[in-house]
Formats: structure tokens, sequence, C-alpha cells
């Protein structure tokens, strides 16, 4: 009796020794506290590499409105794309030693540069635009407004546009700044000299690159590119809010090393950047339902909604396939010209219910 109450007893010991190791391993790391600023005042924040393609992104824009009043200097452009051979009026972008290209996504590198010289072919020409002919359209409503359409009415200064908003800026911001660039193996010890560490630096490159002031959305000064389409939908998609607020949730929290809510506000923001493309392409369909018997500029006006479509191929973390974005685009007319009120209509409903945008009364 005596031997077995000691082996009790030993039992018991070893019992209390196990639990006690289980519930010390299992102790979780408290969850530090700190304060997230209204505004994006970080004071190591440095960003200017991405406020600067956005400015070559600006430039290249302004030479492709050329297009409608003369023959467009193509080279110029692709240079513009490299940055080679000074070809910027802001000099500083010259010796930056920064470019457009080596930033995009593979993909759109060669669609940029063909839809370059699909836009420099329609400036060639000596005709004003209309089915079947390529050239320069004037709206009906206002002759002062002209766009460079091709023979089935697209206008690829505008296709290159939003494909520029998804193949270098969102692909940036969700595959190179939100998903690799503040992975576990990236840096958040070492402070790079005027820009915080590695990981900062990579998230404030991602919110340089969204386009919009510090005090946003309180301030929407300046705010370009996607920073001006966010607040386009605001008033249906309240993507200003989420995407504010998750940028600075998220900053702070990579600063204060809590690594749960970082990686949280990341992964809204890959899912909200494509979502406001969804948005962003039903604000263009309802601006071509507001031009609807304006051939021209009504035709300007989808090729920009089919841009924003497109532009999903270059989104590595989207949910939409490849069939999706393709079963969308093919409720396109082959010419824009032949397009129909229903065909609108059709184009609307396949992009809301990919987005589960049910009141697509709110953004349209």
């Amino acid at each position: 009796m005596k031997k077995c109450f000691t082996a009790l007893c030993i039992l018991s010991v070893v019992l209390f020794l196990t639990v006690s190791c289980s519930k010390s391993s299992d102790v979780v790391d408290p969850i530090p506290t700190y304060t997230v600023p209204v505004s994006y005042t970080f004071v190591n924040a440095n960003f200017a590499d991405a406020t600067t393609r956005l400015g070559m992104i600006t430039e290249m824009s302004n030479i492709m409105k050329t297009a409608t009043t003369g023959v467009l200097d193509g080279e110029k452009l692709k240079n513009m794309f490299t940055n080679t051979g000074s070809p910027f009026a802001t000099a500083s972008y010259n010796t930056s030693g920064l470019q457009i290209k080596d930033q995009c996504f593979a993909l759109f590198q060669t669609d940029a540069i063909s839809y370059i010289d699909s836009l420099v072919k329609v400036s060639q020409s000596k005709v004003p635009a209309s089915r079947g002919v390529a050239g320069i359209g004037a709206s009906s409503a206002n002759a002062a407004s002209k766009y460079a359409l091709t023979a089935t009415g697209i206008n690829y200064a505008q296709v290159f546009n939003k494909s520029m908003m998804g193949g270098l800026i969102t692909y940036q911001i969700v595959n190179n700044y939100m998903n690799s660039g503040i992975a576990s193996s990236v840096d958040n010890s070492t402070v790079i000299p005027g820009s915080g560490t590695a990981m900062e630096h990579n998230w404030d490159l991602a919110f340089g690159y969204w386009g919009v002031p510090a005090d946003f959305p309180t301030n929407k000064t300046g705010a370009k590119l996607w920073g001006s389409y966010s607040t386009q939908v605001d008033s249906g998609y309240h993507a200003n809010a989420i995407l504010m607020g998750s940028f600075l949730k998220g900053r702070a929290a990579i600063s204060n090393k809590d690594n749960a809510t970082e990686l949280a506000q990341a992964t809204i923001i890959m899912q909200t950047f494509e979502r406001l493309t969804g948005a962003a392409a039903l604000q263009e369909i309802k601006e071509v339902k507001e031009s609807l018997n304006d051939n021209v500029l009504r035709n300007s006006r989808l090729s920009e909604c089919y841009g924003f479509i497109n532009s999903l191929r270059y989104n590595p973390k989207r949910t939409i396939t490849d069939a999706q974005i393709n079963a969308i685009l093919a409720l396109f007319p082959k010419n824009f010209y032949d397009l129909t009120l229903t065909d609108v209509n059709n184009i609307r409903d396949a992009v809301a219910k990919q987005y589960d945008f049910d009141n697509v009364k709110d953004i349209l």
C-alpha cells in the first residue's frame, strides 16, 4: 500500500511538471499598445520613388493626348517607358535612375509597347474617326473634345493609362509591397538612412503609389490615378476610408512589431485594390450610359472601362480568373461603334456580380 502511495505521488509530480511546462510554452506574446496616427506622417516615411514614377506616368499620358493634334512621337514614349535618353520634361526624372518598365508586370511590359504603337498609327491618320476608319474624332456634345480612335473605336491612350494603373501601380502594391515586401524574411530592424526599416519602406512605397496626400481624405488636393478613382467611386464603394485606415494601421503595426495586425491590413489592401478596379469599371459604365448617343465620347469612355477590366490580368493576387476576365471582355462588341444599351447593361451586371456590388445604383 505504501509503495502504491509513493508511486502515485511521483506520478502526480511528473504530471504537474509536464502540465506546467506545457502551459509556459503556450504563452502568447502580448499585443503591443501603440497609437495609430490620423494622417500618414510617420517620421521616417519615404515614398519618393513611387511619387517620381507617378509623375513619369503623368508625363507619358500628357504626351499621348497630343495624338489628337499631330503625329505622335512613339520613340519618345518608349524612351519614357524605359527612361532612356533624357525624355522627360522634368529634369529630375531623367537623372533619378528610375524607370517604369522594370517595375511593371511582365505581360504589361509587352502590352504597353503594343498600345503605344497602335496609338501612333491612329495619330498618323489624316481623316476624321468614324466606323471602320481610324482617326481623330470630336465629341458631338463638345467639338473641342477630341479623341484618337482606331477603326473599331478604341482609344489606346485610355487603354494604356488604365492598364498602367493595373500593370504598374496595383502590381507593385499587391505583389511587391503588400505580399513579398512585408514577408518574414524582410528586415524590420535595420534602419535604412532616411527611410526607416526595409519593411517600413516597402509599406511607404505602396502608400505612395496610391497617389493621395498624407492627410487624405480630409485633403484630396493632388490625388491622382488610383487616388482620383477611389474618390470618384467613394459614395458607393468606400475605398477611401478602407485604404487609408489600413495603410495607417499597417504602418503603425510594422513600427511596433505587431505582425498580426500588419498582415491583416495588407490582406485588406490587396482585396480592396482588386474590388476598386471593378468599381472603377462600373464608374466608366455610368459615363458610357450618359454619352450613349455620342459615338466618339462614348467609345473613349468604353475604352477606359475595357482598360480597367483588362488590367486585372496584371494583378497576381486577384481572385478573378482568366476565364472570368475573358468572359466579361467578350461582352464588349468587337467594334465599339456597335455598342448597344443591352451590351452596356450586360457588362455592368457581370462586373457587379463578380465583385458583389449588389446595389449597382450606389456606384452608377
